[in-house]
């Protein structure tokens, strides 16, 4: 188990979320950054998508009760304690060990070998705090348990290349372009607004025009990239809203979303259109990573 010292703004555990219930209006909740999730328990020997602590707002400080094999991924981040270790790296860590993750990363991942433990709700330990599904966010002196586990010290060490986390994000137009002036949306450059959570990415920047009358209400997924009528852009989340009336201008692809998710307030973002083909081919590369690094510590 580990226990909690400095719990960063906000802290959640999060798998990959509970995707089979958007029917009855639960949203899915998981991480924000799925990539940088998927290669935290990677590194560690976990299924990708097993419970990691995602916190928002580093530093985040823990003591070790028991050796672990512990990975922290995210857009910049390390981890100090007896040493300093980059980010995406395997660390094998002693018990009584305090160690801190420090970077600039909106959304940091922390997996531990085995996974960390909390009860199931609908088929996940996601936690979703406005429904009070899962375990609540985590505080100074939580303990959060680990499941069993080998733990292998001759594993740390193990280090992949991190993503680049650039400011362009490939979409694939549509539902609703008939709606929008997709034109307009491909050529400018919008700023991310600090409202922007777990929802939503919420965006700045010049008007994008559409035509939202006598539009039915429809599901909407990760990554749709909405057009609100003011005109201001909303890239949704994980902790996205089962359904939506705003026309939905296009859907950012999976491999992008999480340079969306990790742009922080002020900072630029602009879109270009991509295809379905790219957008598979892309995900499908990342998945076949994932597994081989997971395999490889197996």
């Amino acid at each position: 188990m580990i226990r909690v010292v400095t719990p960063g703004l906000h802290a959640t555990l999060q798998d990959a979320g509970r995707t089979r219930h958007l029917r009855r209006g639960v949203p899915t909740a998981g991480p924000a950054d799925r990539v940088a999730h998927a290669f935290a328990n990677a590194l560690v020997g976990n299924d990708p998508g097993e419970a990691a602590i995602e916190i928002a707002g580093l530093p985040f400080a823990f003591v070790a009760e028991r050796a672990l094999l512990v990975a922290v991924t995210g857009r910049d981040v390390r981890l100090a304690g007896r040493d300093r270790i980059a980010g995406w790296t395997c660390a094998f860590v002693r018990a009584g060990d305090e160690l801190r993750i420090e970077g600039h990363s909106r959304y940091a991942y922390l997996a531990v070998r085995g996974g960390f433990d909390a009860p199931v709700v609908l088929g996940s330990r996601a936690a979703y705090p406005p429904a009070s599904l899962g375990a609540p966010p985590l505080r100074a002196g939580a303990v959060v348990a680990v499941r069993p586990a080998r733990v292998d010290a001759s594993r740390g060490g193990l280090a992949v290349a991190a993503p680049r986390y650039g400011d362009v994000a490939r979409i694939i137009v549509g539902p609703h372009d008939d709606r929008v002036d997709v034109a307009s949306l491909l050529s400018s450059t919008f700023t991310v607004d600090e409202r922007s959570d777990r929802m939503g990415v919420r965006l700045r920047g010049p008007a994008v025009a559409a035509n939202d009358g006598e539009l039915l209400s429809t599901g909407v997924v990760e990554g749709a990239l909405q057009i609100p009528s003011g005109g201001a852009p909303i890239v949704l989340l994980a902790d996205h809203q089962t359904t939506g009336g705003y026309p939905i201008a296009g859907t950012v692809i999976a491999v992008d979303l999480p340079l969306v998710a990790q742009r922080e307030p002020d900072e630029s973002l602009r879109f270009e259109a991509t295809s379905e083909r790219v957008a598979v081919a892309e995900l499908q590369r990342v998945r076949r990573d994932v597994l081989a690094l997971r395999a490889s510590i197996d």
